[in-house]
């Protein structure tokens, strides 16, 4: 359903900034560098073709943090785009370097991401995007899919951040993902801290069909959405960032939940197709009854879309404690801030990041829901993900972390 038309006319973008954003950069990769056991595997891994550093191009990041301990550690993901070459899709950042780079392990360990064709039951295929709660879990939602093709049904991890152990997994039945579906971005709404955080739901985008699934964990049983709203826009399928032009058609691909402060009944899940210009919301009660959504694309009445949009594409969404959204702006690689209570046009986003050499399609885009010394960070993710069927540039750095406190 689309709101009263508010503003008929897009003016000329004059970027208003905020007040300075202080973003620091954290890690930065040339290349990938995975924690093998000794140098004489690495070297096999690159001469078998099991590991080709040259093509790896990450997807996100996810910053975790424990009171308790003070422990922090950041999670990378790289999704397998290729056949070969990618040793691991789930890694943890170490404290070791190579060539300057901070090396990478997998995560939880080798063994899940070894012998994939077989499908065992402690394996990750592909992780595009991660999740983090504020119960100490961090979840990842496992696309099955390898160089293009479906090797094992996509799949719901919970792991225990304390320990680093499998707290719980769910396969989707087939008649929700059929071979076809690639679920990308796991969002997580804990309703309840009681009882073990069981009252825990989890929101997934699905770019192809596209949809978006819904799982609950206090029931163990997940559903798919179907809305006009998700799909792609044609008219948008060219993206160029630094003169680099890719041609994407992705549906549903960012969730942004707005803070607990919202009453439960008004909680809001933000959402937009990568392949589209507009941004749209839903409140989540309606998402927690399967029976709403009987029919595909059967309830129009509970999507809202803004009847104005953006000039270019933006790949996800973060959401801050004041339900503030922030995204990016990829061709002219900014990154915004925007209050969700006015009307959705450029006058109305506050530029924060401005650097068009470091800062290139932020993939990754979290404001983790715990604060860390009383405040709030917001974490962006900068891949150049446009140049992903390309080698990496061999001389300069290709992948930058950034960290900000809002």
């Amino acid at each position: 359903m689309h709101w009263p038309l508010l503003i008929c006319l897009s003016l000329h973008f004059t970027p208003i900034y905020s007040h300075t954003y202080d973003f620091k950069l954290v890690f930065q990769w040339r290349f990938l560098e995975f924690k093998f056991a000794s140098e004489e595997e690495r070297t096999e891994a690159i001469n078998n073709g099991s590991f080709n550093f040259n093509q790896l191009r990450p997807e996100d990041a996810q910053y975790t943090y424990n009171e308790k301990s003070g422990k922090e550690r950041v999670f990378i993901t790289i999704q397998r785009l290729l056949p070969r070459g990618t040793p691991a899709t789930l890694t943890v950042v170490t404290n070791e370097t190579r060539n300057g780079s901070s090396i990478i392990d997998p995560y939880p360990s080798w063994s899940w991401h070894l012998n994939l064709e077989n499908c065992n039951y402690y394996r990750i295929v592909s992780a595009f995007r991660l999740w983090a709660d504020e119960c100490g879990r961090l979840w990842v939602i496992d696309a099955g899919i390898q160089g293009g093709k479906f090797l094992c049904p996509p799949q719901i991890l919970v792991f225990d951040l304390e320990t680093d152990s499998l707290l719980h997994k769910y396969e989707l039945p087939y008649d929700q993902h059929e071979n076809v579906s690639i679920y990308i971005t796991p969002m997580v709404e804990v309703e309840s801290m009681k009882d073990n955080c069981r009252k825990i739901w989890l929101y997934v985008t699905e770019t192809v069909r596209p949809s978006m699934l819904v799982y609950s964990l206090e029931k163990n049983v997940s559903w798919v959405i179907q809305d006009d709203s998700f799909k792609a826009d044609p008219n948008f399928i060219n993206l160029t960032i630094d003169g680099d032009t890719t041609q994407v058609n992705d549906g549903l691909n960012s969730l942004a939940l707005s803070p607990k402060c919202d009453p439960p009944e008004l909680r809001k899940l933000f959402y937009h197709a990568f392949t589209n210009i507009q941004e749209s919301f839903v409140y989540v009660k309606y998402l927690k009854n399967p029976d709403n959504f009987k029919k595909p694309y059967g309830s129009p009445q509970l999507f809202y879309t803004y009847p104005t949009t953006r000039d270019q594409l933006s790949s996800v969404d973060a959401i801050d404690c004041k339900g503030m959204l922030y995204f990016g702006l990829l061709t002219d690689v900014l990154i915004v801030k925007w209050d969700p209570n006015t009307p959705y046009i450029r006058e109305n986003f506050h530029v924060i990041a401005d650097d068009y050499k470091t800062m290139q399609d932020p993939t990754g885009l979290k404001i983790p829901p715990f604060k860390v010394n009383g405040k709030e960070t917001l974490w962006a993710f900068a891949t150049e993900f446009q140049r992903y069927d390309k080698p990496l540039d061999q001389k300069d750095v290709n992948f930058r972390l950034f960290r900000a406190e809002l």
